[in-house]
């Protein structure tokens, strides 16, 4: 993503929000659908956990998901929102390693789980599947580049614009000239890697130059064209 883009644009809005199954023939998914268990999680239960073992992967069918990781010092650091469609586990279960982060519901929530064995066994003989998973993959590559170049940015300044529009571009509701975001100051101060008192005098200037609009628990990116 070019961090000095003054407004999202709405055509990369789901560029990395990829519903897996989406695209799939229809055999495959009722496959998929055969050999995974859904589940109902409330507001802010824990789906997985930091560092627990690959024996599945998720598939969100309903609802969103925070995931969230943490710095040495424990600090919390949100990383991204799940979307319905998305998928999360295919690395830890393909490379078998742990869980790279916790996946906290926002909201009510319900998930396919697709078991380890059986879901390698179905991509063995599904290629249409497998090439999903590869650019569901690299896809999440891409945007883990974007993340890091805008922790990079030396500006505070910098760094909340860039990420309001990496979260805008993934999670955000066009609406007309503005884009809006269900989002709380205290999650994007950890996006951002900052205070929530440093972001929100960040968030009062862009307020101001008629940039964005704060609200209770949202924002709206305003276009200045």
């Amino acid at each position: 993503m070019n961090t000095k883009l003054d407004f999202p644009n709405p055509s990369q809005s789901e560029r990395y929000r990829v519903d897996w199954m989406a695209d799939l023939p229809a055999a495959s998914v009722r496959r998929l659908r055969e050999i995974g268990t859904r589940r109902l999680y409330q507001d802010g239960q824990l789906l997985q956990k930091r560092g627990d073992s690959a024996h599945h992967v998720l598939v969100l069918i309903s609802g969103r998901l925070r995931s969230v990781g943490y710095t040495a010092g424990g600090t919390e650091q949100v990383t991204r929102w799940m979307e319905a469609g998305e998928v999360s586990g295919f690395s830890s279960v393909l490379g078998n390693a742990p869980v790279p982060v916790d996946l906290v519901a926002t909201g009510d929530v319900e998930v396919l789980v697709l078991p380890r064995k059986p879901l390698l066994d179905f991509l063995s003989s599904d290629a249409i599947a497998s090439l999903a998973v590869a650019r569901v993959l690299s896809l999440r590559v891409n945007e883990l580049f974007d993340m890091v170049f805008i922790r990079a940015e030396d500006a505070l300044s910098a760094r909340v614009w860039a990420t309001l529009q990496r979260i805008a571009a993934e999670n955000g509701t066009p609406q007309g000239d503005r884009t809006m975001l269900r989002i709380s100051q205290g999650d994007l101060a950890h996006a951002v890697g900052a205070s929530r008192q440093r972001v929100n005098g960040e968030l009062r200037k862009l307020q101001a130059a008629n940039r964005i609009r704060l609200g209770y628990r949202w924002l709206e990116i305003l276009n200045r064209e």
